[in-house]
């Protein structure tokens, strides 16, 4: 392997790495990219893309099993996993190559090994072939995360899945118990359930998404019962006994059991064997403290995605990638997480921005405005009733502080709110922009309207 000299190496391929190293070759960076696994990181090859691939089976099949409501007669339909799971690989393999190819137009060496970083100047990286010594003006660590198993369930033990195993399953469970009831845990509840599990899902606050908005997530608890999936909040597991029947005695004494049991709780940064503690960098003790320029205690080195501890989010990752090049370049770039939009791929999607109606209460004069999907047009016509759209609005300034949906397409629907507060719109200047009848976006735009004393499609308060 040749010893070559770089102006900025990306530590890790994943969100973070391969856009940061795309930026920088696009600002005239000599870059390179050293990945031990696969390109993408957790999102393209464990999180983001496969689960939203296996979704979209479960979408299909949910809507199949609807075709009555449409006039349609299309007999029974079942799921082949076999096929889902081939589809899902097919998908995966795909855009991790249309990565490398991206890396390689935009003349980004890729460097396939373990790498380590030896000062903020010098990296080894070392594969099958040997040790290659690279050298560099600027490191940027973006080793990403990996999921724990925590207390009682640590050890690989029988019948319990992570949730990098739920992807590759040759069986669909026909009961499973899911810990954590966060956004992996609901999606992943939401999908086994249509795909014919009995899902029991579990979570130590007093309700789903703790966090989130209170009105969506009880909202979305509704919905997952309609899905027939038990919810059991306010507990934590004690024991597990594996087997072929997992057995989990929770805090309050009750023992429930099933074929497997997915723990959706809990991810530690990959910071071993990276060099950074002997450079002062205390990796132990968890995840990189950065400025908003995403630099390190370290000059010369930045770190950006889950290594930070941040939102673990893969669109957050990308921006952080990205301002970590820009700053490497010379440029004066900063994050700024004010607006973070998110979404829990559910059967219907949970999409936010900003603060929970109760949070932005407890912080300023705030007020809520919601618009139901029943009352949109496009809502009916796709079968699509049962949504609901909220903008939180600061009563002084009229800016938005938070925007949640839940219904179809809602983390696409999202975007819009993000925008607005992104640039500090306010909901009436929302009201000004022409949205196209009949569309879902509509939704969004009857809420400002309701929010700026304008609502049209939803009876007036007296």
């Amino acid at each position: 392997m040749a010893n070559e000299t770089f102006d900025i190496i990306f530590l890790g391929g994943g969100p973070a790495g391969y856009q940061g190293a795309i930026r920088a070759a696009q600002l005239g960076l000599r870059a390179a990219v050293v990945e031990s696994a696969h390109l993408g990181g957790t999102c393209l090859n464990w999180g983001c893309i496969p689960t939203k691939t296996i979704k979209a089976s479960a979408d299909l099949l949910h809507q199949a099993r609807r075709a009555k409501e449409y006039g349609l007669e299309i007999g029974s339909v079942r799921p082949d996993l076999g096929a889902i799971i081939s589809r899902k690989n097919k998908v995966v393999g795909l855009l991790r190559s249309g990565v490398q190819q991206l890396l390689r137009g935009n003349g980004v060496i890729l460097y396939q090994g373990h790498g380590r970083v030896i000062s903020p100047a010098k990296l080894a990286v070392k594969n099958e072939r040997g040790t290659a010594l690279l050298k560099t003006k600027k490191v940027v660590i973006a080793t990403g995360s990996r999921q724990l198993l925590p207390g009682p369930f640590a050890g690989g033990k029988q019948g319990v899945l992570t949730t990098n195993d739920i992807l590759n399953i040759s069986s669909i469970p026909k009961s499973l118990m899911i810990v954590g009831a966060g956004a992996v845990g609901v999606e992943m509840a939401s999908i086994m359930a249509e795909l014919g599990s009995s899902v029991t899902l579990l979570e130590m606050a007093d309700h789903i998404l703790p966090g989130e908005d209170r009105e969506m997530s009880d909202l979305l608890t509704r919905m997952l019962k309609r899905q027939k999936v038990n919810i059991i909040t306010g507990v934590t597991v004690t024991e597990v006994e594996p087997g072929p029947e997992v057995r989990l005695t929770l805090s309050d004494n009750r023992v429930i059991a099933g074929e497997a049991v997915l723990v959706a709780a809990g991810r530690a940064p990959n910071l071993e064997s990276t060099g950074l503690a002997e450079l002062g960098l205390d990796s132990d003790k968890g995840p990189l403290a950065v400025n908003e320029r995403m630099e390190t205690a370290v000059p010369g080195i930045y770190a950006a995605g889950d290594v930070t501890g941040g939102w673990l989010l893969a669109h957050v990752a990308f921006a952080e990638g990205i301002v970590a090049a820009e700053n490497a370049a010379g440029l004066e770039s900063q994050m700024n997480y004010r607006v973070i939009p998110r979404c829990v791929f559910s059967i219907p999607e949970y999409g936010a921005v900003g603060l929970s109606e109760e949070k932005a209460k407890e912080l300023f004069p705030a007020a809520s405005y919601t618009f139901p999907l029943r009352a949109l047009g496009m809502a009916q016509a796709m079968g699509e009733r049962d949504g609901l759209v909220k903008l939180v609005v600061h009563q002084k300034t009229g800016k938005i502080l938070g925007g949640h949906i839940v219904g179809p397409h809602a983390g696409d629907l999202v975007a819009e709110i993000a925008l607005a507060m992104r640039h500090g719109l306010t909901a009436k200047k929302m009201v000004k922009t022409m949205h196209i009848h009949p569309t879902l976006s509509e939704a969004v735009l009857e809420t400002a309207q309701a929010a700026s004393g304008q609502a049209i499609h939803i009876m007036p308060v007296k």
